[in-house]
């Protein structure tokens, strides 16, 4: 019984030695603790950076740190540097390398931390229960890098720089979350080769992925960019090497450049870029091997040296939108294309650009005159059995061009045969309608009939041009913008529930025998159908929703309509419970056709849509009289200083302020 009391009273005390809590006046700690070998230690009070010296100098079997009820007070030596060469300490600032290598399982930083100074934790291979303070601003360089047991990191809204590397090669980290208010830059190779980090929501304020910041990240597959508005750049090698496969930038509307080797060495095969974008640079997408499609936006105009180098690109074609310019050296690099579509504005090709692309089968350039090549394009590609078509108006110079020349250029075919059946029929004319209403890409190739790099109502008119005898040739008339050509329909209110017919009219300057346009719907309202007027009679009629709340309406025929004024369209609109008021009915993508072909373009056009939900019919006593103003909903004036029982006499249906009260006049 003596001996176990014995050992009862040793182990205690060895306890009491392993734990130790201290209140310390900064630069006192080595006077407080007798014990090296401690384990686990709880500090309050001041400290400062010998404090930390100290811990990191002696006590080396730490492996929990509590620091959460201390304070960091700065401290300055400058004959005596503390860490490395350092003699400044800022407040509520981690010293340099204050924990490198350390044995730390458990740390607790002070509440009011605010930087986390470089590579403080550096190389804690042991340390996995740890919080960033909800003050933290900063943290440097390499302060967290291959601490590989840290499984999450949650970023306060205080953060606003990451340093380089300050998380790299933290092979146990999984998650990562900033948060939505943190206005925060990613700093080069933040996260690199964090191997098991599987999760990161960026949040919307995060303003630029610096370069490498997740470059090795072989576990991220799919980042969260569905809040991130305020990202501009996405900078060189950023997602390099990581797993990712797919991501979508369709929100992130400030983004601008995607830098050099961005997505390199991936299994991207999902890509999905915001219209703002106009810079990709050199090998942004290079060896994506489950790459088979992308969109391409407007803002890009040349395909970047070693782009798609070793990509699958087998749906680039349709991606080569009019605009891009040139494609730079070796941007389709073995690829295993088999079919390839060059855009009517392409005047520049790269050398080696197409090299090794031994999988293509059809190559088709829509350039009338020949583009400028590089040394050796289609390097190893076997181009007299590869199909080349070309233009009408270019075939002569493609059959007399060097590289051009040995593919297989057949003559072009029966002009305006869209369906490529040999024949110009009223099925070139369905053929159109299905890809301008349907997005049928069957004939994709064929629908510019004119050449002008765009598919329009112009293509449709000349193919009723031919068909009519009227015209064999195309002119390629230059377009035209006429501000007398307008668009018009009428502001409206509308409940929930409710249906409203939309009268939309045309006032042309000259005969219009085609016209297409867009109509966006604002959220809760619909268009259940179309219908033209009188002044349309035996014109064609299609639209269809192209996507949600966009619909797409096609007017043809071979002859111009009835006179220069007047409604066109009757829209029947229909708002659904979830119509909220006060919103707007857009117009674009305008586009009228002469019987020549001459194409208008016509200003976009918005029609103002209410709601009466909550007001009530208002009948004005027309024995009250008396002088009123009267407003529209928009709040401007119509009227001033009339009767009251004249007030809305004549006014077409709506909502008004009459003296200062909402009054229905249905």
């Amino acid at each position: 019984m003596k001996r176990f009391l014995t050992l009862l009273i040793a182990c205690c005390a060895a306890i009491t030695i392993w734990a130790v809590q201290v209140e310390n006046t900064a630069g006192n700690l080595a006077n407080l603790i007798d014990d090296t070998s401690i384990t686990q230690l709880t500090v309050t009070g001041t400290i400062d950076a010998r404090d930390f010296k100290f811990i990191a100098d002696n006590l080396n079997n730490l492996t929990l740190l509590n620091l959460s009820n201390a304070h960091i007070v700065a401290y300055s030596n400058a004959k005596s540097p503390v860490f490395m060469s350092t003699t400044n300490y800022e407040e509520n600032a981690i010293p340099i390398t204050a924990f490198m290598g350390k044995k730390l399982r458990s740390v607790t930083l002070p509440t009011s931390t605010k930087k986390i100074g470089k590579a403080a934790f550096a190389g804690c291979s042991q340390l996995e229960y740890f919080t960033l303070p909800a003050e933290v601003e900063v943290i440097e360089p390499y302060a967290f890098s291959a601490c590989d047991k840290l499984k999450s990191i949650n970023f306060p809204t205080t953060i606003k720089e990451l340093g380089e590397g300050a998380f790299s090669r933290c092979n146990g980290l999984k998650t990562v979350t900033i948060n939505p208010n943190s206005s925060l830059i990613v700093g080069k190779d933040a996260f690199m080769d964090c191997s098991e980090l599987a999760s990161i929501n960026l949040g919307e304020n995060v303003t630029e992925i610096g370069p490498g910041a997740f470059a090795g990240c072989t576990s991220l597959k799919a980042p969260n960019f569905s809040d991130s508005h305020s990202i501009t750049n996405i900078a060189e090698a950023a997602f390099a090497a990581s797993g990712i496969e797919e991501i979508n930038l369709a929100n992130s509307n400030n983004l601008t450049s995607i830098g050099m080797w961005a997505f390199a060495n991936t299994p991207l095969s999902n890509v999905t870029l915001p219209a703002t974008l106009v810079s990709l640079g050199d090998g942004a997408f290079y060896y994506n091997l489950d790459l088979a499609q992308l969109n391409i936006p407007s803002g890009i105009t040349s395909l970047n040296n070693y782009l798609f180098a070793g990509s699958n690109v087998s749906g680039m074609s349709q991606s080569l939108k009019n605009g891009i310019t040139s494609i730079g050296d070796y941007a389709f690099y073995n690829t295993s294309a088999t079919e390839l579509t060059l855009p009517a504005s392409i005047v520049y090709i790269g050398k080696q650009a197409m090299a090794g692309m031994t999988s293509l089968q059809k190559l088709t350039s829509k350039a009338v005159e020949v583009p400028e090549l590089g040394e050796d394009v289609w390097l190893g590609v076997n181009q007299s059995s590869v199909p080349l078509s070309v233009p009408r108006g270019g075939y002569d110079a493609y059959i007399a061009a060097e590289q051009w020349k040995e593919f297989l250029i057949t003559p072009p075919g029966v002009f305006g045969d869209v369906n490529q059946d040999g024949v110009v029929t009223s099925a070139d004319i369905t053929a159109l309608y299905n890809y301008l209403l349907n997005d049928d890409m069957t004939f994709y190739e064929t629908s510019d009939v004119n050449d002008d790099g765009n598919v329009t109502a112009a293509d449709i008119t000349i193919i009723y041009n031919i068909l009519l005898s009227s015209k064999n040739i195309s002119g390629r008339n230059k377009s035209v913008h006429n501000d007398n050509d307008k668009l018009l329909a009428q502001d409206f209110t509308i409940e929930a529930g409710e249906s409203h017919t939309m009268d939309v009219a045309l006032i042309n300057t000259a005969g219009i025998s085609a016209i297409q346009l867009d109509i966006t719907m604002p959220q809760g309202l619909s268009i259940t159908s179309v219908t033209v007027t009188q002044r349309a009679n035996g014109m064609l009629l299609g639209y269809n929703e192209k996507e949600p709340g966009k619909w797409r309406i096609l007017l043809t025929n071979a002859t111009a309509m009835q006179g220069n004024n007047g409604t066109l369209f009757n829209i029947i609109v229909e708002a659904d419970e979830s119509f909220g008021g006060n919103n707007e009915i857009s117009i674009d993508n305008i586009i009228a056709v002469e019987p020549n072909e001459l194409v208008h373009f016509i200003n976009d056009l918005t029609v103002a849509v209410g709601n009466t939900t909550g007001v009530k019919d208002i009948n004005l006593d027309s024995a009250v009289n008396g002088p009123v103003d009267v407003y529209n909903m928009n709040g401007q004036l119509l009227r001033h200083n009339v009767e009251r029982n004249e007030a809305t006499q004549g006014l077409p249906s709506g909502i008004y302020i009459v003296g200062g009260k909402k009054v229905i006049v249905r």
